[in-house]
């Protein structure tokens, strides 16, 4: 009877211990899916942004048109998947403001990162946004 009792303390404090493991475990890989997003996105818009603003600019500097060089930036974002709602938030400046010949652009990309919270709580959407800023001079771009 003695037996009996030590092996079901033992049993117990194993299953607490797994338990307790288990738990830990989804924890830290709740926290990896959740804050993974944000910093690949991170990561990777600086590329992205480099991109669009210097296709903004060599447009720009081919056709001289600021409208024409963000519907190309709009299509780049397109291309690279970014929604509807993401591009209408970029903006494309063009410096110096004014009418004056331009001689950089400025373009910042915003990017949603796509969580398991933020998709469901409207609310945290905020927190999901990443945004980055290249500028380029007209002259240099490739």
């Amino acid at each position: 009877m003695r037996l009996r009792c030590l092996m079901l303390d033992e049993s117990g404090m194993i299953m607490r211990a797994i338990v307790k493991w288990g738990i830990l475990v989804v924890f830290i890989g709740l926290i990896i899916v959740e804050v993974g997003p944000p910093i690949w996105i991170r990561i990777f818009a600086v590329q992205n942004v480099d991109d669009v603003a210097s296709a903004a600019a060599c447009d720009y500097r081919m056709y001289h048109d600021e409208e024409t060089a963000r519907e190309t930036a709009a299509e780049k974002l397109r291309l690279m998947g970014h929604s509807d709602e993401e591009i209408e938030e970029c903006v494309v400046e063009f410096l110096p403001p004014g009418n004056v010949g331009k001689q950089t652009v400025r373009v910042t990309v915003v990017k949603y990162a796509n969580t398991l919270i933020t998709r469901h709580i409207e609310q945290l959407k905020r927190f999901a946004r990443v945004t980055t800023t290249k500028e380029v001079n007209i002259g240099e771009a490739r």
